[in-house]
């Protein structure tokens, strides 16, 4: 069972669906950092996962009486909270709780990492996770591995690849007359500005109205830009940019400027992802869904601070499989 508090719920007043005996997961000061990839994984160890949100979180009493109830049917419970709103706590709640065996606490950083393999980044400008502060970029040793693995499968893709070049060439003629490539201006590594090169999937006047996010449905997209973008043949003439050191395989999306500054503006730790090459691929577009937007930049944000702060060949060899996998079963953008 999941259960997330909204204010209207009279949820301490009633247990009605919590098993007893079971392993209880309670997440205070929760922001909505959870989807529904990390509530498959979260389901597969707690019987009871129960989400209180921030201001919910502050009524310590409601909170103590609520997890007593809990106890007394037996249950293990496990609760993260956010060290910035440890406050709420109180110290009656930690005085209460900190010595039952029934009850383990977590900082919701640790259990983002441990548990989501990925970072915690707040919905709160304000509010900075010190692990990312002081995130430790690559190393000589990756930077020499993924140059390695850059060169090499970017030779034999482009290789291999030739027909699809010519396929769709063709295709991009007679569906949407026009510029076969698309070039538009990316942000790579510290900041710096670079053109990326794809196939045009868009027609040619997507973006008469100005720069906007597409989406799985998007008019703007004619028929085999869609297979395209499915299949991420679209990003094949990007190999371009690997060769020429301004990409990666793998790495965050090189994103544009005017959606960064607005995303540096409302989400902590944005700019750290530019510490590294953007990717084609990467952990965030393999691990999370299509979407557009603040919440799904925070998102895909998590998973790019957890690939840098916690690369290792097998993390980069993972990646490589499931980009093949999406691109096989058509399950991309």
């Amino acid at each position: 069972m999941v259960k997330i508090l909204q204010k209207e719920d009279v949820f301490f007043h009633s247990l009605n669906g919590i098993t007893s005996n079971s392993q209880v997961l309670i997440i205070l000061h929760f922001d909505y950092f959870i989807n529904k990839g990390d509530l498959k994984i979260l389901k597969n160890k707690y019987e009871n996962i129960i989400l209180i949100p921030i201001d919910e979180s502050k009524s310590i009493t409601k909170n103590a009486e609520f997890i007593f109830e809990l106890i007394a049917k037996g249950n293990k419970i496990t609760i993260v909270f956010n060290s910035f709103y440890k406050e709420s706590f109180g110290d009656y709640f930690n005085f209460e709780f900190k010595n039952n065996k029934l009850i383990s606490f977590i900082e919701v950083s640790k259990f983002c990492e441990s548990m989501l393999k990925k970072c915690y980044v707040s919905d709160n400008i304000n509010i900075h996770n010190s692990d990312i502060v002081n995130l430790k970029y690559f190393t000589i040793y990756p930077r020499i591995v993924k140059k390695t693995i850059d060169w090499i499968f970017g030779i034999v893709i482009y290789v291999i690849s030739q027909p699809l070049w010519l396929i769709s060439a063709i295709k991009i003629y007679f569906e949407s007359p026009g510029p076969i490539f698309y070039i538009q201006s990316r942000i790579g590594i510290n900041n710096t500005n670079i053109r990326v090169f794809k196939f045009r999937s868009m027609r040619i006047d997507a973006e008469q109205n100005g720069a906007q996010f597409s989406n799985k449905n998007d008019d703007r997209i004619f028929p085999f830009g869609k297979i395209m973008r499915a299949t991420r043949i679209d990003e094949l003439p990007q190999l371009f940019n690997i060769l020429k050191g301004e990409l990666s395989l793998i790495g965050p999306r090189p994103e544009r400027k005017v959606f960064i500054e607005t995303f540096e503006e409302h989400i902590p730790h944005y700019n750290e992802r530019h510490a590294i090459k953007p990717g084609i691929s990467g952990y965030a577009q393999i691990m999370y869904p299509y979407g557009a937007g603040l919440k799904d930049a925070r998102h895909k944000l998590m998973y790019d601070l957890y690939y840098i702060k916690n690369w290792n060949l097998k993390l980069e060899a993972k990646i490589i499989f499931l980009t093949i996998y999406t691109i096989v079963t058509k399950k991309g953008i």
